[in-house]
């Protein structure tokens, strides 16, 4: 013995035989298990229908699971209900595909719908922020390089840009946790590379760990860190992006698949 102690660090977020099956029998996650360390990107591969969408609507609870756990900083969401489920949101930010940002709404505006967790319901209607949210979100429009666009509508901006927002307002809620459901999917390639760059700006520079669901092994390879793949509700590959191979390919998406490109 050296008298030197080994440090184990715990991960932010623990995965432990989480099922969901939909009111249709629909058996969408199969017992999934595994763990985030914090400061990962890690990204969800698999074919539509493999479950990855599910998997994050889950951790946040826009879906109930049906059984398992969901340990995010030791506590259990899984189990968690009602102000219980709004006070872990305010922790986990979320990016969706399709934005859903109000369209006429300023720029500025649907990024302060970040703070609406902790700010009264009539002052937001009224749009009566504190001085100190709305720098909170200039400050996050500037981090994603659109601060100039702050009194414009939303839906002047590309989807791109309006990606760009939805990311300035889930970072206005100082979350641990950035999930984000195929945030690229709807948008063409050289903007997706634009979008991810900025997500992983948000890893290195701010810290907060990022989960993503991904189609494109070329994204994937180049902004993860880690990678788990789904299929059919279970998980068929934990690792490395780079040793995702053609035989792993196969695996995942099938021979012959089109739906993703390996490259």
């Amino acid at each position: 013995m050296n008298g030197e102690h080994e440090v184990v660090t715990q991960p932010i977020l623990s995965i432990r035989n989480l099922v969901k099956t939909y009111p249709n029998g629909v058996r969408a996650l199969k017992g999934v298990t595994f763990d985030v360390q914090k400061g990962e990107f890690l990204v969800i591969i698999g074919l539509s229908g493999s479950g990855k969408s599910t998997l994050l609507r889950c951790i946040n609870r826009l879906h109930d699971p049906t059984s398992g756990e969901i340990l995010f900083q030791g506590e259990d969401l899984a189990k968690a209900q009602g102000d219980g489920i709004r006070r872990i949101r305010g922790r986990i930010g979320m990016i969706f595909q399709h934005f859903n940002l109000i369209p006429r709404h300023t720029v500025l505006s649907n990024v302060l719908m970040g703070r609406l967790g902790i700010t009264s319901t009539w002052k937001s209607l009224f749009g009566l922020w504190k001085d100190d949210d709305k720098a909170r979100a200039l400050d996050y429009l500037r981090l994603v390089g659109i601060a100039d666009k702050a009194k414009i509508r939303a839906d002047q901006l590309s989807g791109g840009q309006q990606q760009r927002v939805a990311i300035a307002r889930a970072l206005t809620q100082n979350p641990d946790l950035l999930l984000a459901d195929e945030p690229v999917a709807s948008l063409d390639p050289a903007t997706c590379h634009t979008v991810m760059d900025y997500l992983r700006k948000v890893n290195r520079e701010l810290g907060i760990t990022v989960v993503a669901n991904l189609h494109f092994l070329s994204l994937v390879r180049e902004y993860a860190t880690r990678v788990i793949a789904l299929k059919g509700g279970e998980i068929v590959y934990e690792g490395s992006p780079h040793n995702i191979d053609e035989a792993w390919f196969a695996r995942i998406y099938g021979e012959g698949s089109k739906e993703v490109h390996i490259n």
